[in-house]
């Protein structure tokens, strides 16, 4: 190929034996009792993960809903984005598309998680799952995946006006329709498009 640049456009069941007289199987009450150690389990597992929370952050998290989005019913929600890209792996004329490695970044604020202080919070990626995000994803993407070696590489930081950063590194294989009429000659345009499905949301590049 002549050459591609990439632009970036921003808009348990659980089934329970039945047990008969000289059957092997175990009793149903010992079924039952293991399964109420294990759900008494699985109820402090919660709390103490809930205990190791840091103090402020155990404070926002309280009636905190992750369903709603900042600022429901007084308007859109305004997403900052960058997007670095590490690599472009690999291109395809066989089959249309583009690998590459991308590092993508979301800014938004978020009036539920003000607090008090003058440094920001870094948070372990995996607590993502306690917070509200965009739901931003890739149009055209093949296929998609974050890469979790040897932990989810994302990052969650929390400013104190509520301000939240929220990056990731995902690599992903995008289509891309090529024109090879001028082939080996030809020169080729390939665009990264994301968008979300949640509105009112609005996209600025930063």
């Amino acid at each position: 190929m002549g050459g591609l640049s990439a632009h970036i456009l921003v808009q348990g069941t659980l089934h329970k034996p039945s047990t008969h007289l000289g059957s092997k199987d175990p009793p149903r009450c010992i079924l039952m009792g293991n399964m109420r150690l294990l759900e008494n389990a699985l109820l402090n597992a919660e709390v103490k993960e809930g205990e190791i929370l840091p103090p402020t952050i155990h404070k926002l998290m309280k009636g905190y809903n992750k369903y709603l989005r900042p600022f429901f019913d007084n308007g859109p929600v305004s997403v900052g984005m960058s997007l670095d890209i590490a690599s472009i792996d690999t291109i395809s004329e066989i089959n249309m598309d583009y690998t590459a490695t991308i590092f993508l970044r979301q800014r938004w604020t978020d009036e539920r998680l003000v607090f008090q202080g003058n440094k920001s919070l870094s948070l372990d990626g995996r607590l993502v799952e306690l917070l509200w995000v965009p739901d931003t994803f890739i149009v055209d993407s093949k296929k998609s995946f974050l890469h979790d070696i040897t932990v989810e590489n994302r990052l969650i930081r929390i400013f104190p006006n509520g301000t939240v950063l929220y990056a990731l590194r995902i690599t992903t294989t995008v289509a891309c329709n090529m024109d090879l009429t001028k082939y080996p000659m030809d020169k080729q345009t390939c665009t990264l498009q994301l968008e979300s499905c949640e509105d009112p949301l609005i996209f600025t590049v930063t």
